[in-house]
């Protein structure tokens, strides 16, 4: 199925066979690590992932690096929908303000400043509602010159 994403700004989200098809056509680190992705255009991008023993640190608590990668990916993917070109990470700082052992943890990626080279995209982490990370994504538009 051919998709918008990437070719175009997504003013209109991805329908759910476009979802579908972005989903399938990822089979690198986020399916790795479980990651889904509910919604993206270029206004937000959701996803989810339900954090088990496969995501722990020794301490038996979701290792931080997970919700960086969270992060990374959703604020990313934002970028390019945001932009309608592919989009590099130039710097990313996350905060870890609880942990979390088990569970869902939804992620929304919402655009701080979108500009015509770069990005900042603020990623916000809940887990049953509370806010347990914050990532702020830098990143620069790849456009053709």
């Amino acid at each position: 199925m051919q998709t918008k994403y990437g070719k175009e700004i997504l003013d209109t989200p991805l329908s759910e066979e476009e979802l579908s098809a972005l989903r399938e056509a990822d089979s690198g680190f986020s399916r790795t690590i479980g990651l889904v992705v509910t919604h993206v255009s270029a206004q937000r991008v959701d996803g989810y992932i339900d954090i088990g023993p496969r995501h722990h640190q020794p301490m038996g608590l979701a290792n931080g690096g997970v919700m960086a990668s969270i992060g990374e990916t959703l604020g990313s993917i934002a970028a390019v929908a945001a932009s309608g070109a592919p989009a590099v990470g130039m710097s990313n700082s996350t905060d870890f303000l609880r942990s979390v052992r088990q569970g869902r943890l939804e992620a929304v990626a919402e655009p701080v400043h979108v500009g015509s080279s770069t990005h900042l995209w603020r990623i916000e982490m809940r887990h049953e509602g509370a806010l347990v990370a914050l990532t702020h994504l830098k990143l620069m538009i790849l456009r053709q010159r």
